[in-house]
Formats: C-alpha cells, structure tokens, sequence
C-alpha cells in the first residue's frame, strides 16, 4: 500500500520481560504504563474466570490482548486491528499468547462493508475513521501540557505527527463476529477505537447484548455521548463506572468499565 511502507516494526522489550514488535517506542512504552503497570482494564471489580472469550476492539499492537492473557492463560482472545503495520505487529505479538488467541485484520463497527481509515505513522493508537488532525493534536498537546512540558517544547513534539496515510478496511459487527466464530458468549469487550465507540455498540443486536458480560473502553465525549453510553449500558443491567487518567483532564476522553452478573 503506498506510504505504509515507511511503517516498519521492530523488537522491544518491555519492563516485564516479554519482547514485543511495534512501531513507535514512545507508544508502546505508555500503552504497557496504562495496560499492564495502571491495570486500566482490571479495575471497577473487571475480572477474567479460567477460559474466558475476550475481544480486543482496537488492539493496536496487542499490549492489551498479551496482558489479558498474562492475567487469564486458559482464555480465548480474539483481537481486531484493521490498520495493515499495526496488524502485523499484533499477529506477531498474541502468537505468544499461543492457540487460543488470533489476530483479525478488521475493524469493528455498526454494520459490515468498509471504510477509509486515516493512519498516523508518529502517533498510530489516535488513526482512526474519524481521524481529524487538528482536533488529535489538541488532545496531544493537553497530554502534553498535563505531563509538564512547556509550550515551545510541545510544539516542537507536535510537528508532523499527525500527517496521515489512507487505507480502506474491511468493518464487521460484534454480532457477526459472534455468529461467525459460534461464540455464545462474550465475557470482556474492550473497545478503543478513537471516536467510533458508538458505532461498535450500535453493531450489537438486542438478541446479543445478554451474551455480554463486561466491557472496558475509551469514550469521547461528543455530543453527550458518555452520558448517552452509561446510561444505555445502565439500562441493560450494568453496573458501570467512569474515570479520567489525569493526563488527560481538559480533554474529552474518558475510561468507561461495565459489568452484570451473567444470570
């Protein structure tokens, strides 16, 4: 694919041992902070039983899709990443987490077809469907200010990060995904997928939303939406609870966790 060439991966060791691909040090060593040092997903009572179905919505390179198998080996982790690099990446990364963990090359969304998804090279977790430059560098330069960093230096950490490459992908549902790998049950759902959190939800039939037990995700707050997702998820039996990481207060990002017993 033109301009995707220049997105090459390369090994790293994280803190805990394990030797990743992935293509931005500077990402992935804050997506192993959040993931495996923050817990981001274990917490708000979020709990793995032996064999437990997971889906990775999002999964960028698969720091999430290795943590949950660190914390649950027996569970069956299916990870979905529709931009090309990033994919090889993760199906390099969750071959660790051994048989019982594939990689998809899709994204996730309200209903099958495609769409065109905007790909940054410097800053890979913000590419998106929804991808606009100026609003990402926005939140980067709020991350950036909460950090420490001054003005002039975040300006000069900004440049360029956000020239994007286009690439069409193929987007299924959470529906078709159940039907078509004969899951009868969904015991985590983790979605970050930069702005399209309602459309993955919206790809979840009522006939199948009972096979969800928890979720864990990023919202951003548009239009209302976090209210709009609590109080959806609220409605179908979810305890459901919402922080911010202090890096990113002034910004429209919230961590979302929901669970019910399965009844």
């Amino acid at each position: 694919m033109p301009g995707l060439a220049r997105m090459t991966a390369g090994a790293m060791r994280l803190p805990n041992g394990l030797q990743v691909m992935q293509l931005n040090p500077g990402e992935t060593s804050l997506q192993y902070r959040n993931i495996f040092v923050n817990r981001e997903y274990g917490k708000h009572g979020i709990r793995l039983e032996p064999s437990s179905v997971i889906f990775d919505i999002g999964a960028n390179i698969g720091i999430a899709s290795l943590y949950f198998h660190a914390e649950c080996p027996d569970a069956r982790i299916f990870a979905f990443e529709p931009a090309a690099p990033l994919f090889e990446a993760l199906r390099a990364n969750i071959a660790q987490c051994g048989s019982g963990a594939r990689a998809f090359c899709r994204a996730v969304g309200a209903s099958p077809g495609t769409a065109m998804l905007m790909i940054y090279p410097d800053t890979t977790a913000m590419s998106s469907i929804y991808a606009d430059p100026l609003e990402d560098q926005a939140v980067t330069r709020q991350f950036l200010a909460n950090s420490g960093f001054a003005g002039a230096d975040i300006e000069d950490m900004v440049v360029g990060r956000y020239d994007s490459i286009a690439q069409e992908c193929e987007v299924t549902t959470v529906s078709m995904l159940l039907t078509e790998l004969r899951l009868d049950r969904l015991d985590l759902l983790k979605i970050n997928v930069e702005k399209a959190e309602s459309d993955v939800m919206a790809g979840i039939t009522a006939e199948d939303w009972p096979k969800v037990c928890q979720l864990v995700m990023q919202v951003h707050d548009i239009d209302g939406r976090l209210t709009k997702v609590r109080t959806d998820l609220s409605k179908r039996g979810y305890d459901v609870f919402v922080r911010q990481d202090p890096l990113l207060r002034g910004t429209d990002i919230y961590d979302l966790a929901a669970r019910r017993d399965r009844g």
